[in-house]
Formats: C-alpha cells, sequence, structure tokens
C-alpha cells in the first residue's frame, strides 16, 4: 500500500495535464480498487504543507492581534488547539466528500466514473496546494507583507476552483452544471467541516 517515488512524480504529472483537460493522462493513474485505496495515503504527503500553512495562519493571527493590543502571550496560548482542530478537521474533511459522493454517485450519474474521480481528486491536491505553499513561504520568510499574501490568495482560490472543475470534468466524465455542483458540494463540505472544528477548538 506504500507510495511509490515513481508513482508520486508520475500522478502528479497527470494531475496537471487533467487540470489542462487531456482526458488520456486518466492512463497514468493507477485506477484499480487498490489505487483507489492507496490514493487516500496522499494525505501523509500533504500534512507538511498543511502544517506549513498552519504557521503561516498563526503568524497572520498573530501580526492582526498584535496591531490591536492584544497581548502575545494570550494568543499564544490556543495555538495547540488550533493544531489539533485543524488537523481532525483535514482528515475528516479528506473521507466526507468521497463518501457523501459515494452515496450521491447513482443518482447524479457517475457511478461508472466515480473511482477515477476520487482518485484523480486525491492526488491532485499535490498540485494544488504548491501555489498557496509558496505564498506562505514567501511570507514567513518576511519577503511579502500579510496584506500581499491575503491579496494574492484570491486567485489561487479561484485556481483550486478551475483546477476540481476540470477533474470533474475530465475524470468524472461530468457535463458542465454537474462538475460545477461537485466543485461546490466539495467547497461547502469544507467550509462546513473547517468551521464546526473551529468552533469545537476555539
Amino acid at each position: 500500500m506504500a507510495l511509490s517515488i515513481q508513482e508520486i512524480g508520475q500522478s502528479c504529472i497527470a494531475s496537471w495535464r487533467v487540470m489542462k483537460g487531456e482526458t488520456e493522462a486518466l492512463q497514468q493513474f493507477d485506477l484499480s480498487a487498490d489505487g483507489f485505496w492507496r490514493s487516500f495515503l496522499v494525505i501523509f504527503l500533504l500534512l507538511p504543507f498543511y502544517f506549513l500553512s498552519l504557521i503561516s495562519e498563526q503568524a497572520l493571527m498573530l501580526e492582526y492581534n498584535l496591531e490591536q493590543g492584544q497581548e502575545a502571550a494570550e494568543i499564544a496560548s490556543g495555538g495547540a488547539l488550533l493544531y489539533i482542530g485543524k488537523t481532525l478537521s483535514l482528515f475528516v474533511d479528506w473521507v466526507t466528500f468521497p463518501i457523501v459522493l459515494a452515496v450521491l454517485a447513482g443518482s447524479i450519474g457517475i457511478k461508472r466514473t466515480y473511482g477515477p474521480y476520487i482518485i484523480v481528486r486525491n492526488w491532485s491536491t499535490l498540485l494544488i496546494l504548491l501555489p498557496q505553499t509558496l505564498l506562505n513561504l514567501l511570507y514567513l520568510a518576511g519577503i511579502i507583507p500579510s496584506a500581499l499574501l491575503v491579496m494574492l490568495t484570491f486567485p489561487i482560490v479561484g485556481w483550486v476552483l478551475w483546477f476540481r472543475f476540470q477533474i470533474a470534468r475530465v475524470a468524472g466524465d461530468c457535463n458542465v452544471s454537474t462538475a460545477i455542483g461537485l466543485v461546490i458540494l466539495d467547497l461547502v463540505l469544507s467550509i462546513l467541516i473547517s468551521a464546526s472544528f473551529d468552533r469545537l477548538f476555539a
């Protein structure tokens, strides 16, 4: 079940090709049942990028609250809960959409392509995180200010939504309306899960 360097590289290249709309790129993924379950292991490759985003988020919170006159010690006291809550949220989010979609697949006409769609969705997350990871590194290194970090995050969100749309179109073989619906469902579930864990660990 372990992920090999070759599979990681090949799947990332194939994910990029899917984003460009190349249907033949699907042949580069392991679309077997074993490949389906193994694609969920990608979450462990995501953890360093995710923790970096949490460090960046905490730095932004610290910067903002210090500007508001709040004490640094008071802000830092919630750091552990932030990491616990966000990490749990990531794992729950990682499996919730595939489970919900498995229930809906037959009714929305993607039962045949459900497996490839989830496989590509999982693998593509590695590429999806890269632009924001670069921004976080630049911010934490002091190369760009917080205002620029926030401003540049918006076009990245748009790119992520487009990437997800392309995955639904190419891997899920969905029409435009279904693809848009899947992107919205994925986004709404992520927001709800994140907000729930934020309240739970506030």
